[in-house]
């Protein structure tokens, strides 16, 4: 029996690659969805085969969009099974230097876009489906500078938690990865002086991907699952690791500090 039908919005972000090779190599069948023509282009000549990974180029964050989206992979797969929601923008800032349109468009991208795809893919599943969505540790603690970041992220978990106990009732698995910066190749060129140690493989966010999407994850319902690598918060007040135990705090050896007007970039791109 095949495995089940995805539909994975945001396909064109950084993370997208590793959580395509991993679905598709269990046998799921994929509907990758994006705004960059380009960028599908290359998914689709990598990993593309009719019938079995597509591609569709769409604003999954819009409700026509995520409708239409949603409507293809049930038609192209005969059945749609879950929802990988990789839509997501980072930005940050202090309080009084963000704009009121950047709290905007991270609610937008972040939290609004979860809720217009997952209302376009409920119809469709059935017992068993999968809702994975991705969200940061800041939701939980915040750090100064990242507050419309960190209540986007905040909103998403909780209502994630409460959708969770709606849909399990018709046998619906809800659940978060929470994770902190990705290591890839353009995070590195964006920050050069980040402190490698405390961000994590996106190899490892898709491995969690693979099991929120399998029967092994059966009991989980509005679980926040972390995958967070060597990340740890620090303190003065700690006075540091016990000898020969753990690396520099977080931003140790981090570049000089940016502008603070919110700076978009990263996470489950669009």
């Amino acid at each position: 029996m095949n495995a089940p039908a995805l539909l994975i919005t945001g396909a064109t972000g950084p993370l997208a690659e590793p959580v395509v090779r991993v679905l598709a190599d269990r046998g799921h069948r994929l509907l990758l969805t994006g705004r960059n023509a380009e960028k599908l282009a290359e998914l689709d000549q990598r990993y593309g085969s009719p019938g079995v990974i597509e591609t569709f180029q769409v604003d999954a964050a819009q409700p026509d969009g995520a409708q239409q989206a949603a409507a293809r992979a049930a038609e192209r797969f005969d059945g749609l099974g879950g929802l990988v929601h990789l839509i997501g923008r980072f930005g940050f800032g202090p309080v009084m230097l963000t704009d009121i349109a950047v709290y905007d468009e991270l609610i937008m991208s972040n939290f609004r876009s979860a809720v217009v795809a997952t209302q376009a893919v409920l119809p469709h599943l059935t017992e068993g489906g999968r809702l994975v969505y991705f969200s940061t540790p800041l939701a939980v603690e915040p750090l100064a500078a990242l507050s419309a970041y960190s209540a986007a992220k905040a909103a998403l978990t909780t209502w994630v938690r409460s959708m969770a106990h709606e849909v399990k009732r018709r046998g619906i698995h809800a659940n978060v990865v929470s994770m902190t910066i990705a290591d890839t190749p353009k995070m590195r060129a964006e920050r050069p002086g980040l402190d490698l140690d405390h961000t994590v493989d996106p190899a490892l966010v898709a491995r969690a991907v693979g099991f929120l999407t399998s029967p092994e994850s059966d009991g989980l319902y509005g679980s926040v699952v972390p995958v967070l690598g060597k990340f740890s918060y620090s303190s003065v007040l700690a006075g540091g690791p016990p000898p020969g135990v753990g690396g520099p705090p977080p931003g140790a050896h981090t570049a000089a500090a940016r502008p603070a007007a919110a700076a978009p970039a990263q996470a489950g791109a669009r």
